[in-house]
Formats: structure tokens, sequence, C-alpha cells
């Protein structure tokens, strides 16, 4: 059995481990872990942006694979299911949990990021974190599922005919245009720093329109005051100060991207005056079953989405060229 252990930084060292597979208790199940995707969430891990995220471990929280054993209480799904996997983990019981407010419950985990995660051979998972997929639906697909872009996206409350501006020209922004999409905007304009970005992402036409951003100081000049809603799927600085410039009086900001620096010299006033509603997106766990639904249904694209594949043996080189913001790449996986 293989184990990928992140020493920390860019320091990786693949395990070989003898014996047989861990034994799921009554309410878990064994997954042979099939694909793993690597998210820029990992990235910052690995720039200690995640304090709760400490090496020596297994990184990786996007993640799909088989059951191929289950305790003697599980009963929602059997061995040879293929599933994804949701990596948030909380305790089943607290008032929280009951609400799907599963990423706050005080005793919960999550797989890849404070417990060892998805870059290794096989994981125990409890059996309410695992959904099933259809058959059509690629493991590569499922691991990189992302039921949160989802539910951040819907609490904007995007009415049929809003005009959706998203900032950042990633995999989550690619993303989040689709969604937008299928919640009923009118038209998505998608923005990007660098060009090369932008170029890539076009083609795939999940926008209607492309904008290069160039500063926050004036909202790029014509688009000051021109959108509804602003996705922010860039976390910096300069993407806040640019989303706060760029939606309308009365519209909503929703702040998806992980911001690895504070951001300081915010006019609050843009916020306050212009009666705006700026959102966190550290979204709640249900929904699964509705983006299943809508990958499968080829209203969310991802296949198109993913660009790079890579062995288990060969991860620190998919996460360097992760880090290094390849402009063709999008989307690269972990074959295991």
């Amino acid at each position: 059995m293989r184990k990928l252990v992140w020493l920390g930084k860019d320091n990786f060292l693949l395990e070989q481990l003898a014996g047989s597979p861990p034994t799921p208790r009554e309410d878990e199940v064994l997954l042979k872990v099939r694909s793993v995707g690597i998210c820029g969430t990992d990235i910052h891990i690995m720039k200690g942006a995640f304090p709760a995220a400490q090496p020596p471990m297994v990184l990786g929280h996007e993640i799909s694979g088989e059951i191929v054993a289950t305790g003697g209480q599980v009963k929602r799904v059997r061995e040879g299911d293929r599933v994804t996997v949701d990596a948030v983990a909380g305790c089943g019981k607290c008032e929280l949990c009951r609400q799907s407010r599963v990423q706050f419950c005080a005793n919960g985990f999550e797989f890849g990021i404070t417990r060892d995660g998805g870059c290794q051979d096989y994981l125990v998972l409890p059996e309410r974190n695992v959904y099933p997929i259809p058959p059509g639906m690629s493991f590569e697909e499922a691991a990189v599922l992302d039921m949160e872009v989802y539910n951040a996206v819907r609490k904007c409350g995007i009415e049929r005919g809003d005009s959706v501006l998203v900032l950042g020209a990633g995999p989550i922004g690619l993303i989040a245009c689709q969604v937008a999409r299928v919640l009923g905007a009118g038209h998505i304009t998608l923005g990007e720093v660098l060009k090369s970005r932008l170029d890539t992402a076009e083609p795939l036409g999940m926008a209607d329109a492309y904008l290069q951003v160039q500063g926050a100081s004036s909202g790029n000049g014509n688009v000051a005051g021109q959108f509804q809603v602003v996705i922010d799927c860039a976390g910096t600085s300069g993407s806040f100060k640019y989303a706060l410039k760029a939606v309308r009086t009365c519209g909503r900001v929703l702040l998806y991207g992980v911001f690895e620096h504070p951001v300081d010299q915010i006019d609050m006033n843009e916020i306050v005056l212009k009666d705006l509603v700026v959102f966190g997106s550290q979204s709640d766990r249900d929904g699964w079953e509705e983006v299943i639904d809508l990958v499968s249904a080829g209203a969310i694209d991802l296949r198109r989405l993913i660009t790079d594949r890579f062995s288990l043996e060969e991860a620190p080189k998919g996460y360097s060229l992760v880090e290094s913001r390849v402009p063709d790449s999008i989307k690269a996986v972990l074959l295991v």
C-alpha cells in the first residue's frame, strides 16, 4: 500500500506500507482511492497559510474512489459502489451538524487538511461522507465535483437575467460561471489579470464575455458599477477591491478565493454607501446529489477542465505545476 506524505513546503515522501488495508468500523466504509484533485488550497497549505494543516500528513481533500468494504451498520452504500467524497466530517449529532453546517462542528475534521487525506491507496471514511456517482461519470470528474462552489454561488441569490462578473479564470472561476448560468444569470463576464489564462479559458465558452482586469482603483473604467453580482474567486487584495468597484449599488459580492494575506486599505464606504451584501463562502455541506445530477446531465462540464493527470508517484510534479500557474493548465488530478 502506498501513502504520499507531505513533509513540509514542497517536500514529499512516497511510503510503501506492508500489511492489509485498514478495517472500517460499524458506521464506516473502506475506500480504494481512484482519483484526487490538486486544489489551490493544497498550495496554500504547502505555503503555511493553513496553520491547522501541519506536516507530516497526507494531503488530498478532493477525492473519489470505489468502496471495497463496509461496516456492519452501513446501509446507504455497498461494496463496489463508485463514490465522490465529502472531505468535511462532523460528529453528526450536534446542532450545527443537524443544520448541515458540518464545517463548523467543534468536533469535526477535514480529510487532507486536519486529518490524512486521499493521497494514498486506501482511506476509511464515515458512511455519511460518501455519495454514489452514476456509471457515466469518471473518477476524475467525481474527485473535482465541487458542491462547495454550487452552494456558495447559490447564496448570492442570482435572479434570472442578472449580470454576473466572476474574477479568476482558474478551475473554481470556470465552475462558478457554469453554476451562475444554471441559476439563471443572463450575462456572465469572466475577469482575469493574466491574459494568458483568459486565452485558455475563452475557447471553453463558459462565459459570455472575457475581461483582462487591470486595476482596482477605477473598476476598470467602463465596468464600474455594472454587475448585479460579483464572485471573487481570486482571493487577492486587488480582486476584492475590484469587486467592490465593479458591483452595482445594492449588489452582492461573494468572496470565494482563500486570501493568503490580510487585505488592507479597503474603503468600507464602498460597502456602506452602495448598500452592498458581501458573502463569505464556508459553504454548507448539502446539495451533493443536485451537483452530481448537474454534472451527469452536462449542465456543469468538469471533463474539459481537467488538463493534467499524474500518477501518485508523479504527485510532486503535479503540485509544482499547480503552484506555478502554467497558463494552459486548468485542473490537475492524481490517478491513484
